[in-house]
């Protein structure tokens, strides 16, 4: 048996050599089918990998539990930025809590919810008028001096903007009434009142002027109500850079650092940052990029997003260091700035490294920072328009992930303020309606009786239905919520109270990842047992379309790998009958010396065994060697969203062994199965058919 084996593969060897083209042709093909198996299915799998951490390591957990009652499928990441599910609630979370607990697999579980906010930003005539109340309240009449000269030069700008206006106007009429107003406010006389009746100017400017240089766009945020210090315990990646942690029973909010910078920064920093990242970082040009072309457009159109905050001193120093950078005489503050703002390819750089250093210290960068208080306006369950304000305690963000607008999508809240912005009142909320209903002597009514009975029988006391949820009763919200607004500023509640009543869905953080199928099957049977009517679904589930992404990609990359494998062997199909005809002479003198057709079929076995592991192998080699490159260098991610994917900026892919391995063993299988006919053919050839041939 070993002599054969050692005759056959010697044979093989030599016909492989007599045969270079066929051999350069099947080997070349195994070679990248091998290759591209072992390099796809691994990068595959390390994105996988830094994709679960991701999703795993910012808000999902390994598992998900929420209403089994819920109307829609809990997506974290995939149903639209402003849509409103309806998942359900989790009306007593500390009951679910001690179920999931008892599960020996289970390290934690954290309360969730998520909801939409609008936050109101005004315009930079409100923001500019703030400043100046302030500083007329301070009485240093230098500022004063400085900040009239500002508003009259800003207005000089609205005016010019309202007679631009008036040609196309609809409405000339109103048009001319706000010209009117301007001129007022331009006007010496207005300004004399300012050391006699300061409030009426300021109530002037701030009535009639403030409106005419347009709303912003309310800023639309996604936030998420949770037990702060449980969340930065249990999620290893979320990281406080700026600021504190909300502590214990206070009230608050944590920004998300992605959502500070890229949408509540000045909109010409935000400009020049994106333009940043485009031409430097990614090194596109602005021709080429309409993304980045458009923004390079409407760089000059902000130009009062700098002048508003320019004024005295500030204002003839920026001219002068604008003059000076840009060699130019201009001496109109609006036009230099314009001029300055209008970049192109060439010029960008130097002026972006002129704005951090020399603009920027002058202007508000930010609305508002770490420390001040923000109004967040949400609709409640019940569709009442509900205002908390939270103190801005700090800024996030998730480590590895700084870029990724998915990982930054979520600021947190404190879950009780969470339940404010739903409509679901809080123990302290309860306790102060039923203080006020005894005061008033109102009782609540029994909804199984008659309402007309206890609102209009003998007894003279007022009596009064009262909704204790407050998200089914007008009369209740309205009630509620001057006290709610007011507790959300300076009340504090029990810590007690993040890990007891409303939730709107729970991450499960495991202690053995791999267990991940059995625990959930587990826990929804404690769950069910409990009589706890509630769903448990694994981080790619509830993730919605993003976690299934890499699914999806597999399944496309091994539909890929399948047709391009059946091209290939169809192809070494044909190569190898080809070199069966051409070796017929040869088949049938073997057979003629007394060679077996089971001779015949192994000798084509081992030869295509033998090419298909070396090339097969050699391919895998490859992948592995190029594999191994990609570690050490990184493949950086084309887009933010890539970067979530990757885990970050870049993605430094791990080598399988499992799939270097077993992958060339398929491949040089496959090409065996794909040998066989032609081998069988070969094995029917007989010495007459041979020598027929030779004639």
């Amino acid at each position: 048996m070993l002599e054969e084996l050692k005759v056959l593969l010697l044979v093989a060897i030599r016909n492989l050599a007599l045969h270079r083209v066929k051999t350069f042709v099947v080997g070349g093909i195994l070679l990248a089918g091998s290759f591209l198996v072992v390099f796809g299915l691994s990068l595959l799998g390390s994105i996988e990998n830094t994709m679960s951490q991701s999703i795993i390591g910012s808000v999902a957990g390994h598992l998900q539990v929420y209403s089994a009652d819920a109307r829609d499928d809990l997506a974290l990441f995939g149903s639209g930025f402003f849509g409103r599910d309806d998942l359900g609630e989790i009306p007593k979370f500390e009951d679910v809590r001690t179920e999931i607990l008892k599960h020996p697999n289970v390290a934690s579980i954290i309360p969730l919810g998520f909801e939409n906010a609008i936050l109101g930003r005004g315009n930079l005539l409100d923001e500019l008028f703030e400043r100046f109340r302030s500083v007329v309240k301070s009485g240093r009449e230098d500022e004063i001096s400085s900040m009239v000269e500002t508003i009259r030069q800003n207005l000089k700008t609205v005016r010019a903007d309202l007679e631009n206006e008036l040609q196309i106007a609809s409405n000339p009429g109103d048009i001319r009434k706000q010209i009117a107003d301007v001129e007022t406010a331009l006007s010496d006389e207005f300004w004399t009142k300012l050391k006699s009746d300061s409030e009426s100017v300021l109530i002037f400017l701030e009535s009639k002027i403030a409106p005419l240089s347009g709303e912003k766009e309310p800023l639309y945020l996604r936030y998420m109500g949770t037990n702060p210090a449980r969340f930065a315990e249990v999620f290893q990646k979320f990281k406080i850079i700026e600021g504190e942690n909300i502590p214990a029973g206070e009230r608050g909010i944590l920004l998300s650092k992605r959502i500070y910078d890229t949408q509540i920064k000045n909109i010409v920093a935000r400009g020049f940052d994106n333009l940043h990242k485009g031409l430097v970082i990614q090194r596109k040009s602005l021709e080429r990029d309409v993304n980045l072309k458009t923004i390079a457009t409407d760089l000059p159109k902000q130009y009062l997003e700098v002048l508003v905050y320019l004024n005295g001193e500030t204002r003839t120093q920026t001219l002068r260091e604008l003059q000076e950078f840009l060699k130019s005489s201009e001496s109109n503050v609006e036009k230099i700035v314009k001029d300055f703002l209008t970049v192109d390819d060439d010029n960008f750089r130097s002026r972006y490294e002129f704005f951090y250093a020399k603009i920027a210290p002058k202007i508000r960068l930010y609305p508002f920072k770490t420390g001040d208080t923000i109004n967040l306006r949400s609709y409640t369950r019940s569709g009442f328009l509900k205002t908390v304000p939270l103190r801005i305690y700090g800024l996030y963000e998730f480590s590895g992930l700084e870029s990724s607008d998915l990982a930054g999508a979520f600021n947190f809240v404190d879950l009780v303020s969470y339940r404010e912005l739903y409509g679901r009142m809080s123990a302290e909320g309860q306790k102060e309606l039923e203080e006020i209903r005894k005061q008033i002597s109102a009782k609540s009514v029994d909804s199984s009786g008659s309402i007309e009975d206890s609102l209009f029988g003998t007894d003279s006391q007022l009596e009064k239905r009262v909704d204790e949820t407050a998200s089914s009763s007008s009369t209740a919200a309205s009630t509620s919520q001057p006290l709610e607004f007011k507790r959300a500023q300076t009340g504090r509640y029990s810590p007690g109270e993040l890990e007891s009543g409303l939730a709107i869905n729970a991450a499960i953080i495991l202690k053995n990842p791999r267990k991940i199928n059995s625990s959930q099957l587990e826990i929804e049977q404690l769950l069910k047992q409990a009589n706890l009517n509630l769903k448990v679904v694994d981080w790619k589930q509830a993730s919605g379309t993003l976690g299934q992404l890499v699914s999806v990609i597999r399944i496309v990359l091994l539909v890929a790998v399948a047709i391009i494998l059946i091209v290939a062997m169809a192809i070494i199909n044909n190569a190898i009958m080809m070199t069966t005809l051409e070796r017929t002479r040869e088949i049938g003198t073997l057979r003629a010396i007394g060679a077996q057709r089971s001779f015949v079929l192994r000798m084509f076995f081992v030869e295509t065994l033998t090419i298909g592991f070396l090339a097969s192998f050699a391919g895998s080699l490859l992948a592995v060697g190029l594999l191994f490159v990609l570690k050490l260098r990184g493949i950086a991610a084309p887009s933010d969203f890539v970067s979530f994917l990757f885990g970050g900026p870049r993605l430094y892919p791990d080598v399988s062994a499992t799939v270097a391995v077993a992958a060339p063993m398929f491949v040089a299988m496959l090409a065996l199965v794909f040998t066989m006919y032609p081998a069988l053919m070969a094995s029917r050839i007989t010495p007459a058919a041979a020598m027929q041939d030779r004639e």
